[in-house]
């Protein structure tokens, strides 16, 4: 008879309860976080705002958040990290209520801005409390199950504030979604003042998982010399998340113009795309630490070229949606091996300063990266954009593949 496995020992092997608290709380962050994408239409009816307004309001978040991925890293290793989470997730839930609030729009564009500032103390804290939680055969599986929360949030939050703003109006979708976070504030500041079990036998404490000002002697190491042996995988990790993330952004947009589908068909398929993404990321972790993190990094890397690639070739058929779900795999595969890959990399008491360097790098080049890539659409057409997309892709694929075979970046 075939060996039935013990849900409870799968359950561990992918985080246990604390893994899980922490996809909550990433599923309420993002899921505060995609509103305003969600419902700027909306938004901009309501107010009679210009596209330049809209793009604005975007803007304000999206800039602000990624440059406060730097600060937000650096406060996270010099103060504890459960008041840093703590207070990201707070902030994040009370602009979101605020912004469902506010009566015009410079107040709005002021509360977004403030929204983005909070929003970069979640993800550096959150994943370096992650990793003093989890042991090191367990991180990829760990890391995967966290970004599971986020896409999730991304997935859900679209479909329902367009429920609630269908029958309550878009400021009460602000307003009711901004309740998750908040409600998982408390529950960071009482969970991380207690000790939380590993092995069964073996502790962590907040002064060993969430401070750690108790370890004076480690702050001898520099962030120059922690970045020195990882910089190349990091750096191409980073070029292809701007490359193949812009086309990610227009992927509705493209459908449309290119292949001629409804416009909701078409968002329709970006949700299929993420659904890719979920897999993606619980594959990645899983994978990294069954086969190494650096293999499944590459991996990831030598195949998102010639799938975008494939993107721009194929007919509009079932073969194009299995490419899309492929490369929304891939994405999040890739993200998820990378993440575990510095956790395993980066000494504890400088892991939320490279996390918020690695997110802001990330998502700061996101938002410069989306208004240039539609600079460029509206001169040469998003067909052709696309094709140089493909093939700058194509090319960062065949630098892995060359760097994978160098046998030093295995070490």
């Amino acid at each position: 008879m075939p060996k039935v496995r013990n849900p409870r020992k799968i359950f561990h092997q992918w985080g246990g309860d604390i893994t899980s608290f922490f996809t909550y709380t990433h599923f309420s962050h993002d899921l505060c976080c995609v509103l305003l994408v969600a419902l700027l239409p909306l938004i901009r009816e309501s107010l009679g705002l210009s596209y330049l307004q809209s793009g604005l309001l975007l803007s304000a978040f999206t800039i602000t958040s990624g440059l406060s991925q730097f600060l937000g890293g650096w406060i996270g290793d010099r103060f504890s990290r459960r008041i840093v989470i703590a207070t990201g997730l707070a902030g994040v839930s009370l602009t979101t209520l605020a912004v469902g609030l506010s009566p015009a729009y410079y107040p709005m564009l002021f509360i977004l801005v403030i929204m983005g500032i909070a929003s970069g103390a979640y993800h550096p804290s959150a994943l370096s409390a992650l990793s003093g939680s989890i042991e090191v055969t367990r991180r990829g599986k760990a890391i995967a199950f966290h970004m599971v929360g986020g896409s999730l949030g991304y997935a859900i939050g679209p479909i329902l504030g367009g429920l609630i703003a269908q029958l309550l109006g878009w400021r009460f979708a602000f307003i009711i979604l901004s309740i998750p976070a908040l409600v998982a504030v408390p529950v960071v500041l009482k969970r991380f003042t207690q000790k939380e079990p590993i092995n069964g036998d073996e502790l962590v404490s907040q002064s060993s998982a969430d401070d750690t000002t108790s370890q004076p002697k480690q702050r001898s190491v520099g962030i120059f010399q922690v970045l020195r042996p990882i910089a190349i995988i990091l750096v191409l990790d980073i070029l292809m998340q701007l490359v193949a993330g812009s086309a990610m952004s227009f992927i509705p947009i493209y459908l449309v113009d290119k292949h001629n589908i409804v416009p909701a068909y078409a968002a329709m398929l970006l949700g299929i795309t993420i659904g890719g993404g979920i897999a993606g990321s619980l594959f990645g972790g899983w994978l990294s630490d069954k086969w190494g993190r650096k293999q499944a990094i590459f991996l990831a890397l030598v195949a998102t070229g010639p799938i975008l690639y494939l993107l721009t070739k194929l007919p509009f058929n079932v073969g194009l949606i299995g490419v899309l779900i492929l490369f929304g795999l891939l994405m999040y595969m890739r993200i998820a091996t990378v993440q575990s890959f510095l956790m395993d990399s980066v000494p504890p008491q400088l892991m939320s300063t490279i996390f918020g360097i690695y997110f802001g790098l990330a998502f700061e080049g996101m938002s410069l990266m989306q208004p240039i890539a539609g600079h460029f659409m509206d001169i040469f057409g998003i067909v052709e954009v696309f094709n140089g997309i493909a093939l700058t892709s194509i090319v960062l694929s065949l630098v892995a593949l060359l760097l994978a075979k160098k046998p030093k970046l295995h070490r």
